[in-house]
């Protein structure tokens, strides 16, 4: 476990805030998949006692995140196969279709900005800088929700925001060529939205994420 623990601003009340916390924690990297979970540290690291740590991890655990197992304690859920599998294919069904409409809708000036960030994105790679790239791909589809009409699958995206951040935050944060056909894909994701073409946008929305799962199980 790396220190210190990142203390998160938001929660309300203190078990709400530890569990934010400690899912900041377990996204931005600062326990291996599959450690084994010291409650009493935690506790100390938060200045909390026990309670909202057991708390915590009961959300966490529902969230996916964590394991906890009968007399052997809470560990850090590993990235299975079946997680990948899982989280793209909700991923396919839904984020296909919501680049399917978006084309017809988005104002040209969000077009404009999300250019901006693939140059941003771009510049960091040639600049060595791989870090940003998580953060740039997150903008990139967050962006595309935002145009849903259907606020029944916006909800449902956001609800399993945690799981789907887990899997691209474990990839995207690995080194390697991965990252720039990422990047590639989402260059050509945006031509479909320059050239106003749903159909164009979707099939490469498509073919991004069915790449973005292979990418992600070659690593694990």
């Amino acid at each position: 476990m790396k220190v210190p623990l990142p203390q998160s601003n938001k929660g309300r009340g203190l078990a709400s805030w530890v569990t934010e916390s400690l899912r900041e924690a377990i996204l931005t990297g600062y326990f291996e998949p599959g450690e084994k979970l010291d409650q009493n540290r935690l506790a100390s690291e938060l200045n909390v006692s026990r309670t909202p740590i057991r708390e915590a991890l009961k959300v966490l655990e529902s969230e996916g995140f964590i394991e906890i197992h009968s007399y052997r304690g809470a560990f850090i859920a590993k990235v299975s196969q079946q997680d990948i599998n899982n989280v793209y294919e909700i991923r396919r069904l839904l984020e296909v279709e919501i680049a399917r409409q978006v084309p017809l809708i988005i104002p040209e000036s969000t077009i404009v900005e999300l250019e901006r960030l693939l140059t941003a994105d771009q510049l960091a790679f040639d600049n060595g800088d791989n870090a940003k790239h998580f953060e740039y791909d997150s903008i990139f589809h967050a962006t595309f929700m935002k145009f849903t009409h259907n606020m029944l699958v916006r909800e449902v995206l956001e609800n399993l925001n945690n799981r789907v951040v887990r899997v691209r935050y474990f990839a995207l944060n690995q080194p390697g060529e991965h990252l720039r056909e990422s990047l590639k894909e989402h260059w050509e994701i945006l031509q479909g939205l320059k050239q106003r073409d749903p159909d164009l946008t979707a099939e490469k929305m498509r073919i991004h994420l069915i790449n973005s799962a292979a990418r992600i199980k070659e690593l694990i």
